[in-house]
């Protein structure tokens, strides 16, 4: 009898504890600060599909099938029409091109309260909070409207730079304004956009290369003097041109990597490499070389955060 209970009660503990080690979303690094993960919401991404939110607004939606987020952060307890609960949310782009936050609710695969996989690195509040409110995903509790400020009651410029809230969105910092001179990187908005603007990936890339008429070896190809931890996507074009396959790298703590054995073959007149590096909520730097005879020529192009095409700098 006394055998019972006590087996009653470890059973009792057992369900009272909480489940440890949830599954999670299953998402792939495909490059370029990228994790693709599959969404099974239904809808086209324009009229409907998977919520991308800014606190309680929706912004947009993401089609059903793959997209990818670049970073995940803990936000509201969630709970969906379909009986689960999560409180992990990804940065992402919706089919609109609004920024904002996908729950982790609206992915395939995972447990209850499971984050999202393939290595998905934590926003770290890059991108603010993601919806704080716990409830129903996408129905946010009503909120009251705020009175209106009274007409007698003037709003104040405490730091004299000419702009009173709430136009000015910080009025403790007199260089925080509308208007004012933005600086890149130093995470902070000074001109009243609603972001920092993103600092451009430093880099160089070099290469040594032997050309004839008909193909180009390259002796050498390089990434150097750039951010430690880099991602660095190469891909090669041209049909029957002599290209490796695509291949996304990481450079070393002192921001390089070679790619020379990627390109063990010679290639052909025609034939397109890209060599593309990023870190993540940053402009990055893309070099393209084309094979041509007795030469190769190349141009320099930036890649905005969350971008697919790199456009000139």
């Amino acid at each position: 009898m006394r055998a019972g209970l006590i087996a009653g009660a470890l059973l009792a503990l057992a369900v009272a504890e909480p489940a440890l080690g949830q599954a999670e979303v299953p998402c792939t690094n495909v490059g370029g600060g990228k994790f693709e993960c599959g969404w099974f919401r239904s809808g086209d991404g324009r009229s409907g599909g998977s919520i991308v939110a800014v606190g309680t607004t929706t912004v947009g939606y993401l089609h059903q099938g793959r997209n990818w987020i670049q970073c995940e952060e803990q936000g509201g307890d969630m709970r969906s029409a379909d009986g689960y609960r999560n409180h992990w949310f990804g940065w992402t782009q919706a089919d609109n091109g609004a920024w904002g936050w996908a729950s982790a609710l609206d992915a395939s695969g995972g447990d209850d309260y499971g984050s999202f996989g393939g290595g998905t690195p934590p926003c770290n509040g890059a991108h603010g909070t993601p919806p704080s409110y716990n409830g129903a995903w996408g129905s946010p509790p009503a909120t009251s409207p705020s009175p209106p400020p009274s007409p007698t009651t003037p709003a104040v410029d405490a730091d004299r730079d000419g702009v009173a809230p709430p136009t000015d969105c910080d009025d403790t910092n007199s260089r925080v304004y509308p208007g004012a001179p933005e600086v890149v990187g130093d995470g902070i908005d000074q001109d009243c956009n609603g972001a920092d603007a993103a600092g451009r990936v430093s880099a160089t890339i070099v290469f040594s290369s032997r050309s004839t008429r008909t193909s180009t070896r390259f002796r050498s190809l390089r990434v150097a003097e750039a951010p430690a931890g880099a991602q660095v996507a190469v891909t090669c074009t041209g049909r029957r041109k002599g290209c490796p396959r695509s291949q996304t790298l990481t450079t070393s703590a002192k921001g390089s990597v070679s790619l020379t054995k990627l390109f063990r073959k010679p290639l052909k007149v025609g034939a397109r490499v890209r060599v593309a590096v990023t870190t993540p909520n940053a402009i990055g730097k893309v070099r393209e070389l084309r094979i041509a005879r007795k030469r190769v020529t190349g141009r320099t192009l930036c890649l905005a955060p969350g971008a697919v095409e790199a456009t000139r700098c």
